[in-house]
């Protein structure tokens, strides 16, 4: 039996063809599984930009790069180094690079505090780029948080803090 759709041309449908229902029956069913087994991975990813974007949102003021770890990596820095207005250095007390420090910067505005970034430098070389303002820029070397204060604002400037492990 066929079902005439347009002039002469007949088309297959499930009612004509053996066993089509119980393969139609087979496909939706592991469509569906497909599907479950699928959900977790795209829900952990789309909890994970959401994440991302949070992130992005309350840091979006503050740019920055690091790294510096090799001579070849030292050079990338120095070439983007005047696109960025703050230039910390982590260091011993001997003048040897450290890097994976953990850092933080918080505006300080009108007795409120706002921490605008949270993360770690890769390398010893932290490039900054932060709208005018005061600053408190902390890293954590050697288990302990050093705290600077600093002022931004000053077109076509660039100032550099150097923080250094007190450990000997």
């Amino acid at each position: 039996m066929s079902n005439s759709l347009s002039g002469s041309r007949s088309y297959a449908t499930s009612e004509n063809r053996p066993g089509s229902f119980h393969l139609l029956l087979r496909s939706g069913v592991l469509v569906v599984a497909a599907a479950l087994l699928c959900a977790p991975p795209f829900a952990a990813v789309a909890k994970e930009a959401g994440r991302s974007e949070a992130a992005s949102a309350s840091q979006a003021d503050a740019g920055w790069i690091s790294g510096g770890v090799g001579d070849e990596s030292r050079e990338e820095m120095h070439k983007v180094a005047a696109g960025y207005d703050l230039h910390l250095v982590f260091s011993d007390q001997r003048g040897s690079y450290l890097a994976e420090i953990p850092f933080t910067v918080t505006r300080l505005a009108l007795g409120k505090r706002q921490e605008i970034l949270s993360a770690v430098s890769d390398g010893p070389l932290l490039y900054l780029k932060l709208p005018p303002g005061t600053y408190a820029i902390a890293a954590r070397i050697d288990g302990v948080w050093q705290t600077q204060r600093i002022h931004t604002g000053t077109a076509g400037s660039s100032r550099r803090l150097s923080f250094v492990s007190r450990a000997h």
